[in-house]
């Protein structure tokens, strides 16, 4: 899994409870939110998180998050 794969992986379950949509996740990661959502797609498959629509803890929108599988 690349260094940024894992750097996200990582965020997310540090976040959690709290969901972050994918431009705050990126802006927390200082990356750009294409390239996490790119990582996204590996992590559901070899991590197993899961996408999920939620509200953003972050800027209170209502987006796509990844999550912790529960």
């Amino acid at each position: 899994m690349s260094p940024l794969a894992q750097r996200i992986a990582h965020a997310v379950y540090q976040n959690s409870p709290h969901f972050y949509c994918f431009t705050c996740l990126a802006a927390q990661q200082g990356v750009r939110e294409h390239d996490v959502r790119a990582v996204a797609l590996i992590l559901i498959v070899r991590v197993g998180l899961q996408l999920v629509r939620r509200v953003c803890s972050r800027c209170q929108r209502s987006g796509e998050a990844l999550v912790p599988q529960r």
